[in-house]
């Protein structure tokens, strides 16, 4: 079973330099929700097995999908915890943060983590 950090916890956290939250939305679900957590980086999940190496393996990364079952961020974060870094998923992902009304930023459609290199 994949660890998961509370909404709450992470709104505390965000902000914190120890703290990275990765969001891992499919382009269609990224493009379906036009908004994300505050400094969240997107990075899909065919994105994350190609560059893992290039997140940092001295944070703890907050993985963040939107699926309903959760199996979009539980694959995110098996997978970078198979790579040794410090993973947890967002309990209720998404659509728990908006839920619990924390505030997101809205995005251009289509700027992943690797169009910002």
């Amino acid at each position: 079973m994949d660890p998961h950090l509370p909404c709450i916890e992470l709104y505390l956290r965000l902000g914190d330099d120890d703290v990275l939250v990765l969001d891992c939305r499919e382009p269609e679900d990224w493009e379906r929700y036009a908004l994300h957590i505050p400094g969240a980086l997107w990075m899909p999940l065919e994105e994350l097995w190609r560059d893992a190496e290039a997140l940092p393996d001295d944070e703890l990364i907050v993985v963040c999908g939107c699926s309903l079952d959760g199996i979009d961020s539980r694959r995110a974060c098996r997978l970078l915890l198979q790579r040794g870094l410090h993973a947890v998923c967002l309990a209720g992902g998404l659509l728990g943060w908006v839920a619990n009304g924390l505030p997101t930023e809205c995005h251009s459609v289509g700027a992943s983590a690797r169009g910002l290199r």
